[in-house]
């Protein structure tokens, strides 16, 4: 990207964010220690605030510091894309659970006495989708919760149905496989964030070499 490109990109996007969080220029002038003249100089093009100040700003915004030169659209913020996170998360899991609701609708229909087992079986197909999401947005405790409410969810539902379809107890051998799985499960995401914190110091360690 051209500097004049970079100048009129950054320009637009300074006066974007402030508008956005409900700033005037004599305000974000204040909480900065800088003149208004001086944002209104940034959001001119005329000058460019430097590399402090940048940070300084994507703080205040909650936004990532390269959003300022990203063109299109504003880049949510992160408490913005936590809630929205969250929305789809609970709409995914209210669907399995209404998909449980047709399955018992249905079984009632077809005088199924066990219908209810619709209902228990969303529950570690909600965990599948929170295992998804998790990856997709959680860190790594994030992500061995939903793994580990998935394995225990899903030996429940197992071992719930056996007891209500074939009155036997014999399968809560499932609860001691679940329990090694689970020490498998904290040994791996262990490492996984072992190894993460190894990579970001070796990075810190180039940067600074």
């Amino acid at each position: 990207m051209e500097e004049s490109r970079i100048r009129s990109v950054l320009a637009e996007k300074l006066a974007a964010y402030r508008k956005r969080a409900g700033l005037t220029q004599a305000e974000l002038a204040e909480k900065l220690n800088y003149s208004d003249k001086s944002i209104s100089k940034w959001e001119r093009g005329d000058g460019m605030p430097d590399l402090l100040v940048l940070c300084r700003l994507a703080d205040l915004y909650d936004i990532p510091l390269d959003a300022f030169l990203r063109e299109g659209p504003l880049v949510r913020s992160q408490r913005e894309q936590k809630g929205r996170h969250l929305i789809i998360t609970l709409i995914s899991i209210g669907l399995a659970f209404f998909v449980g609701a047709i399955g018992f609708f249905v079984c009632y229909l077809l005088n199924i006495n066990v219908r209810w087992l619709a209902f228990i079986y969303a529950v570690p197909v909600s965990m599948i989708l929170l295992v998804v999401f998790s990856h997709k947005w959680g860190g790594l405790l994030y992500q061995a919760i939903a793994v580990s409410a998935l394995v225990w969810s899903l030996c429940g539902a197992v071992f719930v149905s056996f007891l209500a379809i074939a009155g036997t107890k014999h399968v809560a051998m499932l609860f001691m496989v679940a329990a090694v799985f689970q020490v498998l499960i904290i040994l791996w995401y262990v490492l996984m964030w072992v190894r993460k914190r190894n990579k970001a110091r070796k990075e810190t360690e180039h940067a600074a070499s």
